[in-house]
């Protein structure tokens, strides 16, 4: 394999525009990209950089003065989410920063730039970019930036190019046809002059495929399919890490379809349940990693990867908290396994992972696995399909551990179908039980897999993980709490409750040199049969609220 520093198009120079404010605008050039954790000021991408460690060198906040941390100021943005499909899953996953802006979507996929020197005035709202969604489409998760535009995908299949200092949108480019199911929920990456971002809308029968789209032009450079499942799945939530060691981006893939009914895609459901890495410049798959092959629970693989790097190593590890209950460790030049280790209480469905990395129940020739337990067994099962973390994780370098947030419990089976006018009678099931789940946080040790710490909370962790050089990991439980945790013993140092879901990893950004901590509550209008939602959650339904943390004097 050619080793390569960064992609030929990558060789950028920055410039600096006028904005229409008259204020010096900095352009986000791919060399800034490259490195962007030298600027921990700034959040310029969805996972904090390329390496997807949602980690920051910014040590303002710590252990000894987290307990000073208020909300400094807070912003509603759009309005609530009602309906089927987005009744969870309709909230960016992470805002950006730069130079004293924050750029944010809300639930509705309405993008807006917000003043932080002004306790997040509002300088511009694009709401025009997404229209008469129906209630299986979930609005796209995040933003992305490049020269001087805020890159904003819609769930209708879109790549928005919008002007930074205006908010107007310059060019939109559609990638795939929302009525074959084809949406984009993960945030798109920008990767040298290249937009690359990956389907979602396995509820919809849709194909997976992830497609890199020229930044300049809004051309098609390439496009990779994501299963051999002609009935569909192994679609994107989550958005890929790129290692510029070796020109690879790697991506998670979700679950095959039919979800919970095995029998109608015999096989190994190739590359479903996967992570695949991509030739940037090419769109060549050069390896994959399947985890659970000829899935039949339903285990999602689209949460984040991680590349970490071992001290004097020429390659990365690629790091996974699998949703199947096993944390992961691959070569990052060829795929090759390394580590399988659990992580989840009462992890059942396989007797273990075997010396290749598959379950030890596999059976290559086997049209249908016969894992130790199935959604097709009318028992519980564990981990629950979103009980184990399928979130945004964190690494810290300072502490070596990896963080994987997600929720601890199993499922009771309920079988009904799925259907959607799209694709009637064969997407799935739905489930029982979650109400049981618990909030679990797992530090993990990349190189061995070995469990450091383990914390379990009352209500899930559906957002994930930052990680500081303050020594504090903060997290945010369902019911609106946000935890500020000791990054060695998971213990609490902090918290606060804004009593509104909290479905968005938090993220940090500093100001003329004072640090702030920025999250994402409420904005979600809970449809009580279709979600756990206890009374002891205490729940309030406000808008779509961007709250902002520092500091007290």
């Amino acid at each position: 394999m050619k080793s390569i520093s960064v992609p030929a198009c990558i060789l950028g120079i920055g410039f600096a525009l006028w904005s229409a404010s008259g204020t010096i605008a900095a352009e986000v050039t791919p060399q800034r990209l490259l490195n962007a954790a030298e600027e921990p000021q700034n959040w310029l991408m969805n996972l904090g950089a390329y390496d997807g460690s949602r980690y920051s060198s910014l040590a303002g906040i710590n252990r000894d003065n987290a307990s000073k941390l208020v909300v400094h100021y807070s912003v509603p943005l759009g309005g609530l989410i009602e309906g089927s499909g987005n009744f969870r899953n309709a909230l960016p996953m992470s805002p950006l920063v730069e130079d004293g802006f924050i750029y944010i979507v809300d639930g509705w996929g309405h993008v807006s730039k917000l003043d932080a020197r002004k306790k997040g005035e509002v300088v511009w709202q694009n709401s025009e970019l997404q229209t008469d969604l129906d209630s299986w489409f979930v609005a796209g998760r995040g933003l992305a930036l490049y020269g001087n535009f805020v890159i904003a995908a819609s769930s209708d299949g879109h790549i928005h190019w919008l002007d930074k200092d205006t908010g107007k949108s310059v060019r939109s480019v559609q990638v795939g046809d929302p009525k074959q199911g084809y949406t984009i929920q993960a945030s798109p990456l920008v990767v040298g002059d290249r937009i690359i971002v990956g389907s979602g809308g396995a509820e919809r029968g849709a194909i997976g495929r992830i497609d890199a789209i020229d930044a300049k032009t809004g051309s098609s450079l390439w496009h990779v399919g994501t299963t051999d499942n002609a009935l569909g799945g192994g679609t994107i939530s989550q958005t890929g890490v790129f290692d510029p060691k070796t020109g690879l981006t790697i991506w998670g893939t979700g679950h095959p379809n039919p979800r919970y009914n095995p029998q109608a895609r015999p096989g190994d459901d190739l590359h479903a349940n996967s992570v695949l890495a991509i030739d940037v410049e090419t769109g060549e798959l050069r390896w994959h990693f399947q985890y659970t092959p000829g899935d039949i629970n339903g285990f999602s693989e689209d949460g984040t990867h991680q590349l970490v790097y071992p001290a004097g190593a020429s390659e990365p590890v690629v790091t996974h908290f699998a949703n199947n209950g096993y944390f992961y460790g691959l070569t990052g030049k060829q795929g090759k396994f390394q580590i399988a280790a659990p992580y989840v209480v009462g992890l059942e469905w396989t007797a273990g992972i075997d010396e290749a990395g598959h379950p030890v129940e596999y059976r290559a020739s086997a049209d249908v696995q016969a894992y130790k337990s199935g959604a097709w067994q009318g028992r519980p099962d564990c981990p629950n399909i979103k009980g184990a973390s399928s979130f945004a994780s964190a690494y810290s370098p300072r502490t070596a551990l990896a963080y994987g947030s997600g929720a601890d419990g199993c499922l009771s089976e309920n079988i009904p179908v799925i259907r959607t006018e799209s694709a009637p009678g064969w997407l799935g099931a739905y489930y029982s039980g979650a109400a049981a789940d618990m909030g679990m946080l797992t530090a993990v040790d990349p190189q061995s897999g070995t469990v450091k710490a383990q914390r379990l909370f009352d209500f899930p962790l559906h957002a994930g993980a930052l990680a500081t050089a303050g020594g504090l990991v903060f997290t945010t439980t369902a019911e609106g709490t946000l935890h500020a945790l000791n990054d060695e013993t998971l213990e609490t140092v902090w918290s606060t409750k804004f009593g509104s879901l909290t479905d968005v990893p938090p993220i940090t950004f500093e100001v003329d040199g004072q640090q702030f901590i920025a999250v994402v509550v409420g904005g979600n209008s809970y449809t009580g049969n279709l979600s756990y939602r206890p009374p002891e959650m205490g729940l309030s339904e406000p808008l779509f609220v961007l709250a902002v943390l520092g500091l007290r004097p």
